[in-house]
């Protein structure tokens, strides 16, 4: 009798255990990229996955720092990052967003509406502050590029025709009090999206 108590806390403990492990086993892994993201010399690692199991599919950015110890620890991980949308749990490859590190910066490019965008993110006092927004939009006749520059504080929009050699640049400032951060960019969608 004595028995069974004892295996009966140890069977309960696996079980849960086993379902834990099952829920962080749906996200299946969509991108990787590696780069030195809070300048320190050492190679970090970004993940972007979705989750298979859950009815919208969301997507999971992961941002991990390797230590000196070479273990990576985690720095960021949200499933709130990404506004998605599929079809029948089928991805275009041109929707799932890209991930890149470039001068120490977390690059995020995707394609909305066809409309080019990249968002770049620095790691500032343990955040990842949004520092600028890139954003091509084109149609038969003209291209549209926008480039919004937080730290600076400037909107330039320079729109090209077609077989033309001119653009047209207009430049106009903007007030900026608080740097978007991945934890909230959903917030600031309508301004940077």
């Amino acid at each position: 009798m004595k028995k069974t108590f004892i295996l009966l806390p140890l069977f309960l403990t696996a079980h849960i255990f086993a379902q834990q492990n099952d829920n962080r086993n749906n996200f299946m892994l969509l991108k990787q990229a590696v780069g030195d993201l809070n300048k320190d010399g050492l190679q970090d690692k970004i993940i972007l996955s979705e989750d298979t199991t859950h009815p919208s599919r969301p997507l999971r950015l992961q941002i991990f720092f390797l230590g000196s110890d070479r273990k990576f620890k985690s720095a960021f991980s949200s499933t709130e990052v990404f506004e998605f949308n599929h079809s029948d749990g089928i991805y275009a490859d041109r929707a799932v967003p890209d991930i890149r590190v470039e001068n120490n910066n977390l690059v995020i490019s995707k394609d909305i509406n066809s409309e080019k965008q990249e968002q770049t993110f620095r790691h500032n006092k343990g955040k990842f502050e949004l520092v600028s927004v890139s954003k091509i939009k084109s149609d038969e006749n003209t291209t549209v590029e926008t480039k919004t520059d937080l730290i600076a504080g400037t909107v330039t929009e320079t729109t090209k025709t077609k077989g033309s050699k001119k653009s047209k640049k207009n430049q106009k400032k903007i007030t900026v009090n608080i740097l978007p951060t991945l934890d909230n960019i959903k917030s600031f969608s309508h301004e940077f999206n």
